[in-house]
């Protein structure tokens, strides 16, 4: 009870934003200010629910969830590793810091033809595709917490004669990981968002979250099209929140760090 409080109290603010939204949109809706085919009242949504979760929305979640999950593993396995060994070696990092920053100008949906190319049609596609600005987002955060690294810790590592491993994955990691958290909290959005927009508009997958929503918009099923938005919203919510209790968890040991209770 105690625990649910404190979340409440933590959240108003949010809660008190989300109320208001919702009711703004009844009243809207309620006044006919707009056609229910441009945005249909909140009940209406609710009330569609049911019939959602029997056509098979569920698997459409979950195999959406599957696929930006996957492409923020390859992200971090790849560009955490990456990030700190370039930071360690930075004549190296200067050298390719004028590329990777180029490559992140360049919009991921525009490199999709590549991407088509290089791994073909099918799932390898929309993982990569989700996976590629998350990995440049991971690894320039990791690159920037290293180099702001305690140097009296990394002098005192140096007098140990740790091995360039050790260094990396023993010193570099931990210093570099609140930025580390940072890079993968803006991936999370980056591969949801690219996920949904390759299963709506692409089309290369049958199923999925996005495809849900094309599928329920072109049949003119608006309570249902809003509805798919909103839970995509929600997902993007709740991935944020388990990339913070994460966090917090892992940097408990941190004196300004911030523990949910």
């Amino acid at each position: 009870m105690v625990s649910a409080m404190g979340w409440f109290k933590r959240n108003s603010g949010g809660l008190l934003f989300l109320a208001c939204l919702l009711g703004a949109w009844a009243a809207v809706t309620a006044l006919r200010l707009v056609d229910s085919l441009v945005l249909p009242s909140p009940w209406s949504v609710v009330r569609a629910a049911p019939a959602m979760l029997h056509e098979r929305l569920l698997a459409d979640i979950g195999l959406t969830l599957g696929r930006v999950l996957l492409a923020l593993v390859f992200a971090c396995a790849l560009g955490i590793p990456s990030g700190l060994l370039l930071s360690y070696r930075r004549r190296a990092y200067e050298v390719l810091e004028g590329p990777l920053h180029a490559l992140r100008s360049v919009p991921a949906s525009a490199l999709f033809p590549l991407f088509l190319i290089v791994a073909g049609v099918g799932e390898i596609s929309i993982v990569a595709l989700a996976a590629y600005p998350s990995l440049l987002v991971i690894l320039v955060n990791a690159v920037s917490g290293a180099a702001l690294a305690n140097q009296r810790r990394l002098y005192q590592a140096r007098l140990l004669n740790l091995t360039t491993l050790q260094m990396v994955f023993e010193v570099l990691f931990y210093e570099a990981l609140p930025s580390i958290f940072d890079g993968i909290r803006t991936a999370v959005s980056y591969s949801l968002v690219l996920v949904i927009a390759v299963e709506m508009f692409i089309g290369l997958g049958e199923r999925g979250l996005g495809r849900a929503i094309y599928l329920y918009q072109s049949t003119y099923r608006i309570p249902e099209t809003y509805g798919a938005i909103v839970i995509a919203g929600m997902i993007g919510i709740l991935l944020n929140s388990a990339v913070t209790r994460v966090q917090n968890h892992m940097l408990r040991w941190m004196p300004n760090v911030h523990q949910e209770q």
